[in-house]
């Protein structure tokens, strides 16, 4: 218990950083209304921020200790 007790802010980390990516790419797969020339940089800076977050939480995640 322990064990999950350190981690556990790490895999908050993680789930949420793969919500955010996973909401981005529904986002630009099915609304078809979105100006990509204006959205489309926001949200691929978005991602880049939330996958750089979440690789982040992965490192700490086995750092621990």
């Amino acid at each position: 218990m322990d064990y999950l007790k350190k981690r556990l802010k790490f895999v908050l980390i993680i789930v949420f950083s793969v919500a955010v990516i996973a909401f981005v790419q529904y986002e630009l797969h099915f609304d078809h209304n979105l100006n990509i020339k204006k959205v489309g940089t926001i949200m691929t800076i978005l991602q880049a921020a939330a996958g750089g977050y979440g690789l982040y939480g992965l490192v700490q995640f086995f750092r621990v200790k």
